[in-house]
C-alpha cells in the first residue's frame, strides 16, 4: 500500500510481502484449509498476508472469510463509543479498481440509527463513503478524508482498495490488512497524499487485494517506457466475490448481531 521498488527494472507493487518474504521477515502464524497466513511487524508497523486458492466454492469462501474476520479483529480492537468511518478507495467505472466502492456497497451502515436513537446493542456506529479518485474530483482523496473525520469526529478509519502485485499467483488470491495507512495509487505510480494516522488525526487500518499486475512481471523484453497492466480475464467475477467477502467480514467484525448474506 505504499510504493516499493522492486529492482531496476522499476516494477512496482503494493504488497509488503513481494519485497520482504525473501527476507524472511515475515513469521507464519496459520496454514490449513488451503490457507497460509503471515505477519510481519517492522518499527511498530503491522502487516498480516492472507493467502488462499480460491474463494469462487463456497466453502472455501466462509473458510476465507472466517480467517479473513479473525486477522481483522486484531487490528480493529473495538471499543465503546467508537465512530467508524469506512472508506471504499477506487473507480467504479474501471472493474480492476472498484473493489473499495463494491466492497462498501454491502457495509452495514448504522450511523443515522445512531443518531435517531434507534439502534439496540451488538452494532458499532459506522460511516461508509466512496471518495472516487482525484481524476474525478480535482480533490486530493486524503483531505476530503480528513474533513470527512472532523464532520462525523471518526475514531478509526478503515480503508478498503484494489492493490497491485509483482507475482501473477497473488492476483486475487491474496488479502493484505495493515495500520500503516495507504499511499493511493503508488503501485502505479500515480502517488497521492499518504492517509495515516499522523496525516488523519485517528487510527488508520487499510485492507487490499491485489487485482492488477505490471507486464514488467512477465515479460522483460519490453521498452521500459511501455506501461501495460494486466489483469484476470473474470475480473468481473472476481471483484463480485473478493467485495463480498470483504464486507461480510468488516459487518461480522464490527457488528456483533450481524447476520452474513449467503448470496455466494
Amino acid at each position: 500500500m505504499h510504493k516499493i521498488n522492486i529492482n531496476d527494472n522499476k516494477i512496482r507493487t503494493d504488497l509488503i510481502i513481494d519485497k520482504e518474504i525473501s527476507k524472511n521477515n515475515y513469521k507464519i502464524i496459520d496454514k490449513s484449509n488451503n490457507l497460509k497466513v503471515l505477519r510481519n511487524t517492522k518499527n511498530k508497523i503491522h502487516y498480516t498476508t492472507i493467502f488462499y486458492n480460491d474463494i469462487t466454492d463456497k466453502d472455501n469462501f466462509k473458510n476465507v472469510e472466517k480467517v479473513f474476520v479473525k486477522e481483522l479483529n486484531k487490528y480493529i480492537k473495538k471499543t465503546n463509543n467508537e465512530t467508524i468511518l469506512i472508506v471504499g478507495l477506487g473507480n467504479n467505472k474501471s472493474t480492476p479498481d472498484s473493489l473499495g466502492p463494491n466492497t462498501i456497497d454491502n457495509v452495514l451502515v448504522t450511523r443515522y440509527l445512531f443518531k435517531e436513537k434507534k439502534i439496540e446493542e451488538g452494532y458499532s456506529n459506522v460511516s461508509a463513503f466512496n471518495p472516487n479518485v482525484m481524476g474525478n474530483t480535482g480533490i486530493e482523496t486524503s483531505k476530503i478524508i480528513k474533513s470527512l473525520i472532523k464532520e462525523i469526529k471518526a475514531t478509526k478509519v478503515i480503508i478498503v482498495d484494489s492493490l497491485k502485485t509483482n507475482n501473477m499467483n497473488r492476483l486475487g488470491k491474496t488479502i493484505q490488512i495493515t495500520d500503516q495507512g495507504i499511499f493511493p495509487g503508488s503501485g502505479i505510480n500515480n502517488n497521492r497524499k499518504e492517509i495515516s494516522k499522523k496525516t488523519v488525526g485517528c487510527d488508520v487500518i487499510a485492507i487490499g487485494i491485489p487485482t492488477v499486475l505490471d507486464i514488467k512481471s512477465l515479460v522483460s523484453e519490453i521498452d521500459e517506457n511501455e506501461n501495460y497492466i494486466v489483469t484476470p480475464t473474470n475480473i468481473d467475477f472476481l471483484i463480485l466475490k473478493l467485495s463480498l467477502l470483504l464486507s461480510n467480514g468488516l459487518n461480522i467484525s464490527l457488528h456483533k448481531n450481524f447476520i452474513r448474506q449467503n448470496n455466494i
